[in-house]
């Protein structure tokens, strides 16, 4: 169970990802596309994910930023304080994973 602010803001996060999957990742139609989306939790930490098997994101693509869209997620990343990590391997797809974790190890005692 989650709160329902926490719950709306996973919500858009996700409906942007998948729309955004959907709209970049296959330019062309192809008869195995698939978007998926994951939701774990393990007490107070969680982890969403939303991955494709499109063409991937460039890293030139990366650097450039991204439009209104990626602005709301990162904003919305923020208010659940969280992280978010994008990886796109060689083979095509890309995979955005947004994590909330309540570790944070100690800084280590120096002698």
């Amino acid at each position: 169970m989650i709160d329902s602010a926490r719950a709306v803001s996973i919500g858009l996060i996700v409906t942007e990802l998948v729309i955004n999957a959907v709209k970049h990742a296959f330019p062309t139609p192809r008869a195995d596309a698939a978007v998926g989306v994951r939701y774990q939790v393990s007490g107070e930490d969680w982890r969403l994910t939303v991955s494709d098997n499109g063409i991937g994101k460039s890293t030139e693509v990366s650097k450039l930023g991204g439009g209104l869209g990626t602005a709301i997620v990162a904003a919305l990343v923020r208010q659940l304080d969280a992280q978010v990590t994008m990886e796109s391997p060689d083979g095509g797809g890309l995979k955005v994973s947004i994590e909330h974790t309540t570790f944070h190890p100690k800084a280590l005692a120096t002698a």
